[in-house]
């Protein structure tokens, strides 16, 4: 499951504000260490999730918004890159990651 540490919880809530403004509850229960990725198609969904949220920051970023208090939104938006391609690597799932993230960046 994805563990965030105390000094990363900016990050952990700059995601849980994404995933709710998507309706996304897995990208959510990810979030919050209630699920654990065990499938190629779970891995994927999240790697797309990832995506979207990331958009999603990088208007906010652009706009100068401040989300949850936070108003260094790319800073903790790489944090977040960071948490999620290094947990799917670690768990069997960065072929998985890098071919849904081309795939998607190259949209």
């Amino acid at each position: 499951m994805l563990k965030f540490k105390e000094s990363e919880s900016d990050a952990k809530s700059l995601a849980l504000h994404y995933a709710k403004e998507m309706s996304d509850e897995l990208l959510e229960e990810f979030i919050n260490s209630k699920v654990k990725i065990n499938s190629n198609e779970m891995a994927a969904s999240l790697t797309e999730s990832f995506w979207e949220m990331t958009d999603l920051a990088i208007k906010d970023n652009e706009e100068q918004k401040v989300i949850e208090g936070i108003t260094d939104i790319e800073f903790w938006m790489h944090k977040l890159f960071n948490k999620f391609s290094g947990y799917m690597l670690i768990n069997g799932f960065e072929e998985v990651w890098e071919s849904t993230s081309s795939k998607i960046r190259a949209n």
